[in-house]
């Protein structure tokens, strides 16, 4: 018997730990370096200082561009601007472009391209500064948050405002791939779209990295629910896509998946993360239904689970992310269809793990401490069972894990759970 939406995963969010549990030993983020100046084509730029990531922005009815950059007196190839998804009416942007330390660089925009600029980013080698982040980051959530990443919240001046969740929209941010520093990637995007962009924030309510760490992104408040309102029911506003932002959230995978596959991680961070939001705004994963906007009352008929190029003409989130959403959307469905009542009980050094199914199912859990990238599982338990429970032992003490539950029925279909997390005492 398949369980109703509004009961699934949601009852794994209730009950997260105290606010006040913080992770210890939080340092500052370096200082983001930034520089904005307009450019014409051909003209070379000495930085200020080492480039770390470089966006174009330009008005008109064009797009494209490309970029090169000069390293130790050598300057290398030309590469191709792509945009940044984005999207502002009359206004061009491209994704930010890793200069890997360049020391200057040389932009090309197409004919048409009016106002074109230049922003140069360093997110990595500006002075350590006491900021919001100091000290410690509450610890009540697995998703990365604002305090653990790093926002400079001067940057902010967007006031939020939260409606029913609608539509979930996937996209890329257009980086580079693989980034071996993604919170100072997700620093850099939050700097072009909160000022550059001028969004006021960062544009999505989500990030997701390579490894499958999910980030908070837009500023909801101070509590533990990242981009939902205080009672968790409501979302934040994000601008994500034109038009079309109030009550649909935006989750992006950082890096360019026009031709590249996305890693296994992150498209499993995904498919959980859209398993939890489906469960808790009681969205159907295989639905399509009219988007109507809040305050300006557009509409558009999209599916409840979408690619950015469904609402605007833009290849964002790119080809090969875009052809796997009819399969995230079948594993979604599995996942929230299956899987109830996920909580964990922890102690000083172990922790219950109990969840349910709607049909007979092994059990096993896999967890990780907060910050470590490889997981550990509990063995499983064989035996088809409806009501599970799973001890996880070996813990260290007042230490944060996340953990996911994982349950497969009698033909070996798996569900998974969202990823939670628990700290010991």
């Amino acid at each position: 018997m398949r369980l109703l939406a509004g009961l699934l995963l949601v009852i794994a969010m209730a009950s997260p730990p105290t606010f006040g549990e913080a992770r210890n030993g939080a340092s500052d983020p370096p200082e983001t370096l930034a520089s904005r100046r307009a450019v014409a084509t051909n003209e070379r730029v000495e930085s200020e200082f080492p480039i770390d990531f470089l966006g174009v922005l330009y008005e008109g009815d064009v797009e494209g561009g490309q970029v090169r950059f000069r390293r130790n007196g050598q300057w290398g190839s030309w590469v191709e601007l792509h945009d940044d998804g984005a999207e502002v009416a009359g206004q061009w942007a491209s994704g930010l472009v890793p200069g890997s330390d360049a020391e200057a660089y040389e932009v090309r925009v197409p004919p048409g391209a009016r106002a074109a600029r230049a922003v140069v980013i360093n997110t990595t080698d500006g002075p350590e500064v006491a900021s919001a982040t100091a000290g410690e980051c509450p610890d009540a959530t697995a998703v990365v948050t604002r305090c653990e990443w790093g926002a400079d919240e001067s940057l902010m001046t967007w006031t939020p405002d939260f409606f029913p969740a609608q539509k979930l929209t996937v996209h890329h941010t257009a980086t580079a791939n693989g980034s071996a520093d993604p919170a100072a990637t997700v620093r850099a995007i939050y700097r072009y779209q909160a000022v550059d962009r001028g969004f006021g924030d960062i544009g999505y309510q989500y990030l997701i990295d390579a490894s499958g760490r999910v980030y908070e992104g837009r500023y909801s408040g101070t509590d533990p629910r990242p981009a939902h309102n205080a009672r968790g029911g409501k979302v934040v506003t994000a601008a994500h896509v034109g038009g079309f932002n109030s009550g649909n959230v935006g989750i992006a995978l950082l890096g360019d998946f026009t031709s590249v596959e996305s890693t296994k991680s992150a498209r499993g961070s995904l498919r959980s993360l859209l398993g939890e939001l489906t469960a808790r705004h009681g969205i159907d994963p295989h639905g399509t239904s009219v988007y109507v906007n809040p305050v300006s009352g557009a509409t558009k008929t999209v599916a409840s689970i979408s690619g950015h190029r469904d609402w605007a003409p833009t290849e964002c989130p790119g080809g090969t992310l875009y052809a796997r959403l009819p399969g995230i959307r079948d594993l979604v469905d599995a996942m929230v269809a299956t899987i109830s009542e996920v909580a964990a009980t922890p102690t000083g050094r172990a922790a219950a793990v109990t969840w349910a199914t709607d049909e007979p199912a092994t059990s096993r859990v896999r967890y990780r401490r907060r910050g470590v990238l490889q997981w550990t599982s509990t063995l499983r338990d064989a035996a088809l069972v409806t009501s599970h429970t799973a001890d996880v032992t070996g813990l260290a003490r007042s230490t944060t894990y996340e953990y996911q539950v994982i349950s497969a029925n009698a033909a070996g279909r798996q569900a998974f759970s969202a990823v939670a997390s628990f700290t010991t005492q």
